[in-house]
């Protein structure tokens, strides 16, 4: 093999230099480019997850406006609701010795009933406690009709002096109850006062529509505890109810409430005249 002269030595040692340079730069270069794309990943998934609670926290957003919207109390109106307010209580058993208030709706409530029994009672009246657990067999036995299954409610009215009295009395009851606040307030008055309630116990009927079938309910239930003539309704009530739809019926009375009120209204009206020109 020929020697090489210096200069051609120098000259490989430069060209062997200048490869080695050009092959560190490309693989500096190529691990420049793999930096760069892992980076680019990186920033990619960051993104994602700093978006990714956003978009959880939107989510949950629209689940607690759903469960709000859903949480909303139905719109209610109708005779009854009107006469009882927009909510009624039942007691229920949660242990031996131990019972919870439950509240309902009074259209669910009142749904499918046919006659509607207005009970006003309190635990510190004597005959109320005797007449109770009459009442309470009454109820079930009409309940338990062929054909008649559930049609009888009863919503007691509380006369009760406070709400411990409310809650022990309740619980000699299958039915449901005004809650007491209303009760002990201003609609117990109210309905006590449209019924002609002077002593206790004192039970009115109701048919579906809050029209009154009979207020001495307390007396003829001891007359007729089979309840053959239940709920006692005279022979044209029991015509116009057999006869007419209840749609025309509830058309019917809105129309003749609305006859009495304007009426009322106007002899109110009069009467405030005939007082002004008095005192003149």
């Amino acid at each position: 093999m020929a020697a090489l002269s210096w200069k051609e030595s120098i000259g490989n040692a430069q060209a062997v230099q200048e490869e080695t340079v050009a092959t560190a730069k490309a693989v500096a270069d190529e691990e420049e480019v793999v930096d760069l794309d892992a980076a680019s990943e990186t920033d990619t998934a960051a993104a994602a997850a700093s978006a990714q609670p956003e978009a959880v926290t939107e989510e949950a957003a629209a689940a607690a406006e759903e469960t709000t919207a859903t949480e909303e109390p139905p719109v209610q109106s109708g005779p009854l609701v009107d006469l009882f307010g927009p909510t009624l209580l039942s007691l229920e058993l949660t242990g031996p010795s131990t019972a919870q208030l439950k509240e309902h709706y009074t259209t669910d409530a009142l749904q499918g009933k046919k006659v509607i029994g207005v009970y006003f009672s309190a635990d510190w009246c004597g005959p109320c406690r005797q007449f109770t657990p009459e009442l309470s067999s009454f109820y079930e036995k009409i309940n338990s009709r062929r054909g008649k299954i559930d049609e009888f409610e009863i919503v007691w009215v509380s006369r009760c002096r406070d709400m411990q009295s409310f809650g022990q009395y309740f619980t000699t009851m299958p039915w449901i109850a005004l809650p007491p606040q209303e009760a002990m307030g201003a609609r117990g008055e109210k309905l006590s006062q449209m019924y002609g309630v002077k002593s206790i116990p004192a039970l009115v009927l109701l048919d579906d529509l809050g029209s009154v079938i009979t207020t001495d309910a307390r007396n003829m239930i001891p007359k007729d505890k089979a309840g053959i003539g239940f709920p006692w309704r005279n022979p044209i009530s029991t015509l116009y109810m057999t006869v007419v739809p209840r749609s025309l019926r509830l058309m019917l009375k809105r129309e003749l409430g609305s006859i009495k009120e304007k009426a009322f209204g106007k002899v109110k009206g009069l009467l405030n005249l005939r007082a002004k020109g008095a005192k003149a």
